[in-house]
């Protein structure tokens, strides 16, 4: 028998005992006395986790009623998991709740020289804070903020600039990668590298520059090598389309502050609250480590990831983690050294609910069935249009937490992490399903 051919068996066994477990389930909770559902439930989840397929797999599992304060299931809640981009449930509630949901970027631009008749004597420069709303993905497409910004330039009677376009300050001083990401992710899109300056997520363009009048195709081929020279590229290529001239270029280090510089204009970005479904929805890796830099900027005075780890630990620890229950090394859960236990992930679930802008939260998150990373799961089960949680992959992590309805009106919070296994990834994948469909049909009272 060949190896694909075993795969494509243990799959459909994985499916076929997870159907009958969750059909059982179902019918169960519609019928056996609500006293005896919660030891029906533990012997469900138990039965999906324990198939001989994930002998060797680790699983943590926890599920509590909030309103309660019960346990209706827990495996293993409190040891470590590599979380993967569950990562990002603890890096949006922080930044929620510690920058606020109407917290904005501002990337100002200024000359080092005098304007007069429509002539620069100088550089035009850039100072950035982090702004990742510059990006097709929250407006459309991309260049359209770039043609704006070059039209506020040349409102500012700006026809030629002399010296170079270049950014001063560094406000995100380490690496543009997060700790621990591996070599062969750094290529992909999702590994692409963030800064103060960053241009459509820090993808890089497929086309050549347009000439002027035209506008560039929004079509990207990887990761910018530099993602603030890749923001002051396409600010150039504005520029060029509205006749404006850089006579010296781009300078693509961070240039010293000039002794005099004159404020031109402060550009605003979208608020934290359109921010956060743009990150959570399709789990955008760039967003997450800008936010989680930004923490450490605004909250600890360096937007580095040292100072972003520190902070969010103290938050953590705030909501009433476990001190050993969190090991963060990155915002988005792309590193390897990340390391979470079930329980501080339901404890960040249940606290940021009671945050004045819970509400943004909830609904950035994926919805089963619906949208997001979550549009193709749990389908046609109790589950879709109901769940609303935060997936996470990759090599040898799954994982799925946040909340879901029960048949009786319950909230509940549910966090299952997944490491360390020889079967297909989707048996995985199903088994996590499985579970939070039978959650949706279970009723607690």
């Amino acid at each position: 028998m060949s190896d694909f051919f075993k795969r494509r068996v243990a799959r459909a066994l994985v499916s076929t005992v997870a159907l009958f477990a969750l059909t059982a389930c179902v019918t169960v909770m519609r019928s056996v006395h609500p006293a005896s559902q919660r030891a029906e439930l533990g012997h469900v989840i138990d039965s999906l986790t324990s198939q001989a397929v994930f002998r060797n797999a680790n699983w943590g599992v926890l599920i509590v009623n909030p309103r309660t304060g019960d346990t209706l299931y827990s495996k293993n809640a409190g040891k470590l998991f590599m979380p993967a981009s569950n990562m990002k449930i603890i890096t949006t509630a922080a930044a929620l709740t510690l920058l606020g949901p109407d917290y904005t970027y501002k990337t100002t631009f200024l000359a080092s020289g005098e304007v007069r008749d429509s002539l620069l004597d100088g550089d035009l420069l850039v100072i950035g804070r982090g702004d990742p709303t510059v990006s097709d993905n929250m407006r459309g497409i991309a260049t359209t903020v770039m043609d704006a910004l070059a039209d506020s330039i040349r409102a500012h009677g700006i026809r030629q600039i002399t010296g170079s376009l270049a950014r001063v300050g560094n406000a995100f001083p380490d690496s543009i990668h997060g700790y621990g990401w591996e070599w062969d992710d750094l290529g992909e899109y999702y590994g692409a590298g963030v800064d103060e300056l960053i241009f459509n997520e820090g993808m890089a363009p497929t086309t050549p520059r347009p000439p002027p009048d035209t506008v560039r195709d929004s079509l990207y081929s990887g990761p910018a090598k530099d993602p603030a020279t890749g923001y002051l590229n396409a600010l150039n290529d504005a520029l060029v389309r509205k006749h404006i001239t850089v006579e010296a270029g781009i300078i693509d280090s961070i240039v010293p502050t000039p002794f005099k510089m004159d404020t031109l204009f402060t550009f605003v970005s979208l608020p934290m609250r359109n921010i956060i479904p743009a990150l959570m929805k399709p789990s955008q890796n760039q967003i997450a480590e800008i936010l989680f830099k930004t923490i450490g900027l605004e909250r600890g005075g360096m937007g580095t990831s040292d100072s972003a780890r520190k902070i969010v630990g103290q938050q953590l620890l705030a909501w009433g983690a476990q001190s050993d229950g969190f090991v963060i090394r990155d915002g988005s859960g792309l590193s390897r050294h990340d390391l979470v236990s079930p329980e501080t992930i339901v404890k960040v679930l249940d606290k940021i609910q009671q945050d004045t802008a819970f509400a943004v939260y909830y609904n950035a998150m994926p919805i089963a069935g619906v949208d997001g990373t979550l549009k193709d799961r749990m389908k046609g089960t109790p589950a879709e249009g109901n769940v609303h949680a935060k997936t996470g992959s990759i090599a040898a992590a799954r994982s799925l937490s946040g909340y879901v309805t029960t048949a009786d009106g319950e909230r509940l919070i549910f966090s299952i992490l997944a490491n360390n296994w020889t079967t297909p990834s989707s048996a995985v994948t199903d088994v996590a399903d499985q579970i939070a469909s039978a959650l949706a049909a279970y009723r607690a009272h």
